[in-house]
């Protein structure tokens, strides 16, 4: 997602790396200049509006067992 998308995320939004439904996390908190985010692997990570690239609002990969 670009720089602006992110700045317009809020807390609860959901997020996919790389588009993939596996991999996704939940907006723990937001800033002017990150968002921290809490992935389904259990682990968190703060992540800067411009680093964003690897991080979609949508999947774009379905779920795979």
């Amino acid at each position: 997602m670009t720089v602006d998308e992110s700045k317009a995320l809020n807390k609860g939004a959901q997020v996919y790396w790389r588009g993939d439904a596996n991999d996704s996390g939940i907006i723990t908190e937001t800033s002017w200049d990150a968002v921290t985010i809490a992935w389904n692997n259990g682990q968190s990570a703060r992540v800067y509006h411009g680093d964003m690239r690897e991080i979609q609002q949508t999947p774009t990969k379905p779920h795979t067992m």
